[in-house]
């Protein structure tokens, strides 16, 4: 072997070692991206269980076949199916958005099979919801929908994480309206 062919052979090794420390070194960042990712996501998970819990725990206003379906989501959240969670949460709003309209004359009235977002809308007409819940509302919505007709569905944790503060609130005000509305009045005293 040459001297020439030796020069030749450490060059090669030197840039196939110098390749293989960059390679190692991309590795290690984005391992540690994906590590920071997970920590994340398990923090916000936690928070939004907490939540549930709370809302669960502390409130006398929530129907108790509602409080299964929180159960039920909390369940969900903690196996990482943040999607079907949401679904579940939908479900639950679009039920208590029923029960609380089903007698209101001025949403009878606009057609005979009513969806979720017409309910929505009218929640939103009648002031029930704010705007920016709405609009977070409806991104719990179109995820419920995408869950019902596609498979796998992964959202940014951050829409997951909006949908269900505000969904878990929506839940929290729309039971205490029913309950209002439900609750007989006292007498008027003579």
């Amino acid at each position: 072997m040459s001297g020439k062919d030796t020069s030749l052979m450490l060059l090669v090794a030197f840039l196939v070692i110098a390749a293989l420390l960059l390679m190692n070194q991309k590795m290690g960042k984005e391992i540690k991206q994906l590590k920071e990712r997970i920590d994340q996501d398990q923090k916000l998970t936690k928070d939004i269980r907490r939540r549930l819990l709370e809302l669960i725990q502390n409130n006398q206003d929530i129907d108790p076949a509602v409080v299964q379906e929180l159960m039920n989501i909390s369940a969900l959240l903690e196996i990482k199916q943040d999607t079907k969670a949401l679904f579940g949460l939908a479900k639950i709003i679009e039920r208590l958005l029923k029960e609380l309209y089903q007698d209101d004359p001025d949403l009878q009235a606009q057609k005979k099979n009513l969806s979720f977002s017409d309910y929505l809308q009218h929640a939103l007409d009648k002031n029930v919801i704010s705007k920016e819940d709405f609009h977070l509302i409806s991104v719990l919505r179109i995820i419920r929908n995408e869950e019902a007709h596609e498979i796998n569905v992964h959202k940014e944790q951050s829409r997951v994480m909006a949908a269900f503060v505000a969904g878990t609130s929506f839940v929290l005000v729309l039971s205490r309206l029913i309950r209002n509305k439900i609750r007989p009045k006292p007498a008027a005293l003579s």
